[in-house]
Parts: C-alpha cells; structure tokens; sequence
C-alpha cells in the first residue's frame, strides 16, 4: 500500500494549502512592489515553513508528516501492523536508507520520507524442520532472562544452542584448579549446569563446544611439570575427556572434539603428494599447539608416534566415554576448497580409517561430521560453485565480481567444500556463522572496540564505509546501509545452499543474537540490529527463495535419487525375494519416483526415502 500522510502539527488535517503558515508582509516589501509597478494586496503572504511527507508501503502507521519551520525538532512514529516488521525511514534529501530513528531536524527545504513495513520473519526452527537444526549460542546467564528479547528471539527460532564460552576447557577446568604439584582436577560445573539444564528444560538440544583446543585451555593441562610430556598431556586429556563426558551424558547430542587444528591460511594442499600432519598448528608450517608440543615430547618416532597423534587420542576417547553423542571436527576457514578442506577431510579420512581397523566391532566412523565455523565475508566467501559444478545453476554467475549476486568459486566456495566433505564420507554442521561486511578482520570503520559499534542503517555514520588502506567498498557503495541488502543476498545464497546439502547437514547455528552481542559487532555480521529488529538479512535467511526470485522451494533429492539408483538395481523379479517384500519395494520405488518427478516439499522427499529405504532393508530371501 502506498500513500501520501500529511497532516497539521495541531493534527488537524490537510493538504499543502492547508498546511502553509502564513505570515503577513512588511511596509518594506509593499513599498518594493509598488516601486515595480505592482500594487500589493491589503494582505499579502509568504511561506516560510516546509513540508515532510510520508510515502508508506506496506501495513502500518505513522506520525510525522506536516510542516516545519527549518531548525525544528521532527518528532517520528512507526507502528507495524500484526506479523509486520518496521524497515526503516529512507529520504533522498536527508541521505537516510532505512534509518531506524525517532526525529530529525527539520532542514530549509521540503522532506519526503518512505517507510516499509513488511512481513516479519518466519521462525527459523520451524522453516527449516524438514531439513536440520537452526542454532545460536548461549553467551551467560542473561540469554534466557525471563522478558528479555534475547530469550524470546530464541524460543521463536532456535532448536538447538552451543555455550558461547561455559563448556571451553578454561571455564571447566581454570588453570588455577589444576594443583601445580600433583595436577589434580577441580572442576567448576556450575555456569556450564545452568546452560544445559536451561537449555533442555527450554525443549531445545544442546551441542558441546569444545573439548579439546590449543586456545581457551589451561596451560598446567598440556605444558609445564603437570602436563609437559607426552605421557602427561595424553593422562591428562584422558581425565579431562572422562570427566567432561561422564558429567554431561545424555544432555548433549553432539561435541566438538578437537577445534582449530590446522595452521591458518592454508590455500592449497594436495592429499596426493602432501602429509596433513605436516599442517598442524606447532608443526613445520608455524602456529603453536600446546597439545602438538606436548605429544611431541617423548614422541617415539621409530614406534610409529607423531605429535598428531593428540587429535586420535581425543576422538577415541570420546567414543569411549560418551559412545552416544556425535563427534565432530570444527575449524574456521573450511571453505577454502583446495586447501585447508582437503586437509581436514585427509585428516578426518585417515583418523576413521585407522580407528575401524583397530576397532572393527564399532560399526560408525570416528569422526562423524565436519564443522565449517563460518566466519566468512561477503565479499570474500562466495556460496556457489561455479557453473561446472553446482547443484544450484540458475543462481550462479560466472562472471559475477566476488560481492556481487550469482557469485562463485571452484577453489573456495561453501557449496564446493561442502561437496567434497560429504564426498569424502563425512556429515556437516555450519557451527558458527556470521557474515562480515568489512573486507578485512581488521578492515572495519570502527575499529574493533565494541562500544563503537553502530547499526549499518545508522544515519550518524553513513558515509563511513572505509578507514585507511581498508577501502574495498568506496567506489562499489555510497551510504553503508547499503552493505545491509550486499549481505541479505550473501546469506540468502548460503541458505540457499544449505538447503540444497541438507541431507547430510545436522545444524546451522548462529555465533551470536545480535549484532552489537557479537564476537566481531563492529563488522555487522548478523540478521538482527541492535535492538533485536530484524535486518534484510533474516528474511532471506528464513525464506531464501523469496529472496533470490524463485518459485519453487529448493530442496534435497541426492539421497532419494542414490536410494532408488540403488532400489532399480536390486532383482525384484521375485526369484531372489519374497513376493510381499518384494511388492512393499516396488510400491516404494513407485512412490520415489513420483515425489522426484512432482519435485516436492523437502518433508515429502525424506518421506520417500525412509520409506524405500525400510522396504529395502525389509527384503526377505526365498
């Protein structure tokens, strides 16, 4: 709906006649005009007030609109309708895009202000039930506050939470817990207690993050006189390990084992010609591991030891001691395709190879899923994989630059890793997402002092869009807000993506609510301003079709189509099977192929798939 609100400050209403101020003119100026030749009227007027007016579109109301002299305080309102969201106030002549303000100084000139109010978001949980879990993180014990917007955004929208900090090694186990001299545990359980036990009792799952880590861990546990030693720090992680597990079975479905292993910066590696231990932090390659150093310590090398040996260790023992939960490998920069992907995924292939052959009577891989943290840039970190090699081709462009819609990458893209983790075997999780608009970690406006932080559609700060040599957008951009629409495309695509892999990806969690509440605020990287009001980029995120202009949702037939490749290739002429198993497969193969040509709800393709797989595994042998 558009249409045009004006009214009298009183709140009389009227239109521009109506609405002009009149003021009666002065000897001065009647004694100019007759020297003209024009005789002045017994009262004559000028205007010297202008006017706002408000173009709305959508369902909601406003106040504002009338006239004003220059230097007036223009108080503003915007009220949206039910299941309506605010965008924001946009004028050409105050240089607003989608400001989220209150009032403005009335300038010497006449104002038009537009104003949207759109659908709100969908629940994110509920969008995407039938493809995996949506989460966030718990930052303290204010995130579930009773009343707070932090607890009511998550109850809308999350099904499961990772502790931000309460389940790292250092807040389980302080330096200080560790006895210098006989290195006995003090564990402190009782922050960590209240996320799970809340969490839970909120109906949602929780996922541990992290056991074991070269950051955010006490040094006594893997340095030093307790924990120096190879013997010292494998004792000491076994303690840790069962303990941590032994405390939390059966609260959390998945865990981070091992986190951030790999050296940073890793563009290109080859698993034809190139050994992924040779990569860890503290190996020949740089970074620093307390966990390396210490198995390097007494390492017997002619036995078949390696310092790398800590990243089996702590899988096993987490098999071990928790042999329900998930286990998972987590690190930041995995879309890096042809680079530190293939490493993790060599690593990961060469840890399950060597625990089935040492423990066949365990039927599931060690290392169950890659965590892809996602970190990543919009305009550095492309969704697709180009043309040649996407699941998604009327999204892509080729020839798209880097920050642009449609763009791509072959050697480092999300969909490109993605494929090649479960090419390899292996399940994902997007575990810690956010998109950075600025183009470098240190490339921000602000700098990275959170208490700088500034909404992208602030109006105080819109021309800021560099600082320094950190000018990737000047020239790309005039007002930063604009930043805002770059990054709805960007995670509009990446869920577009997911949804796509979303047979074999368990979770996509969020690091964070808000963007000012974020580890890196002053770069933007969330879909919810400061203020808990949705930015352009959850409603791409909850609904990425109506974002990218597609009709159809988008879903995931790979398993279905592997499933009835496999189903097609069985005899079912009933020499081989019973006549009534046989007949349930055929009835399921039928209904498969239905649902992939119908090209279906993603809830009817898993429907089809469990349904021939069931017949398939029900197959009875005359």
């Amino acid at each position: 709906m558009r249409w045009r609100a004006t009214q009298r400050r009183d709140g009389a209403p009227g239109g521009a006649d109506a609405r002009r101020a009149p003021r009666r003119i002065g000897a001065a100026v009647a004694l100019a005009l007759a020297a003209v030749g024009v005789t002045a009227p017994a009262y004559a007027y000028v205007d010297d007030t202008f006017d706002v007016e408000i173009r709305v579109h959508g369902k909601g109301k406003v106040t504002g609109a009338g006239s004003y002299e220059a230097g007036e305080t223009v108080e503003l309102t915007a009220t949206p309708g039910r299941h309506q969201v605010w965008g924001g106030w946009t004028s050409e002549e105050l240089g607003w895009i989608g400001a989220r303000v209150d009032s403005f100084t009335m300038p010497e000139g006449d104002v038009v202000l537009e104003t949207t109010f759109r659908h709100e978001m969908a629940s994110l949980k509920k969008a995407y039930r039938d493809y995996f879990d949506v989460g966030n993180i718990w930052s303290g014990l204010d995130t579930y506050a009773e009343g707070s917007p932090s607890s009511a955004t998550i109850a809308k929208h999350y099904s499961v939470m990772t502790a931000e900090n309460a389940m790292k090694p250092d807040q389980l186990l302080p330096n200080d817990n560790i006895d210098p001299v006989t290195g006995e545990f003090t564990f402190r359980w009782d922050e960590a207690d209240a996320f799970v036990d809340q969490t839970l009792a909120r109906g949602m799952d929780v996922h541990g993050h992290v056991l074991v880590w070269h950051g955010q861990s006490p040094p006594r546990i893997n340095s030093g006189p307790t924990g120096g030693t190879r013997e010292q720090a494998r004792a000491n992680m076994e303690r840790y390990v069962r303990e941590v597990l032994t405390h939390f079975q059966g609260r959390a479905v998945s865990w981070d084992v091992v986190n951030e292993a790999f050296v940073d910066g890793l563009a290109e590696f080859d698993p034809a010609t190139q050994d992924w231990r040779d990569f860890l932090r503290g190996g020949p390659n740089g970074g620093f591991s307390n966990w390396y150093s210490a198995y390097a310590n007494g390492a017997d090398a002619a036995a078949g030891e390696h310092p790398s040996d800590f990243l089996y260790d702590a899988f096993v023992l987490a098999r071990t001691y928790d042999p329900q939960t998930r286990l998972e490998y987590n690190d930041f920069n995995v879309f890096q395709s042809e680079g530190k992907a293939q490493a993790i995924i060599a690593m990961a292939t060469d840890l399950n190879a060597r625990y089935a052959a040492e423990h066949p009577e365990d039927p599931r891989p060690l290392v169950e899923a890659i965590g892809m943290q996602s970190h990543n840039y919009i305009n550095q970190t492309p969704a697709f994989a180009c043309s040649s090699l996407t699941r998604l081709p009327r999204l892509v462009n080729d020839a798209a630059e880097e920050w642009q819609p449609g763009a791509c990458s072959d050697e480092a893209s999300v969909e490109r890793s993605i494929q090649l983790i479960i090419e390899a075997g292996f399940d994902v999780s997007i575990s810690e997402l956010d998109l950075q608009v600025w183009e470098a970690w240190n490339g921000q406006p602000e700098g990275d002092d959170r208490s700088q932080y500034r909404d992208l559609t602030d109006p105080s700060v819109k021309d800021r869009i560099s600082r320094g040599e950190f000018d990737y957008w000047v020239g790309k951009i005039s007002n930063r807000a604009e930043l805002e629409a770059i990054q709805a495309q960007r995670f509009a695509e990446y869920f577009a993506v997911y949804k796509k892999y979303s047979t074999d990806i368990h979770r996509v969690t969020f690091w964070g609510l808000t963007d000012q509440r974020s580890w890196r605020s002053t770069h933007n990287p969330l879909i919810f301003n400061s203020d808990f009001s949705e930015k352009l980029g959850a409603a791409a995120s909850a609904d990425p079709e109506r974002w990218l202009g597609l009709r159809r949702s988008i879903v995931d037939t790979s398993r279905l189509e592997r499933t009835v490749a496999e189903a097609a290739a069985l005899d079912l002429r009933g020499k081989v099977y019973t006549g009534r198993s046989v007949a349930a497969v055929k009835a399921a193969l039928a209904k498969a192929q239905h649902v992939l040509r119908k090209d279906g709800r993603q809830a009817d393709v898993s429907a089809a798939t469990d349904r021939l797989v069931a017949a398939v595994a029900a197959l009875e042998r005359r």
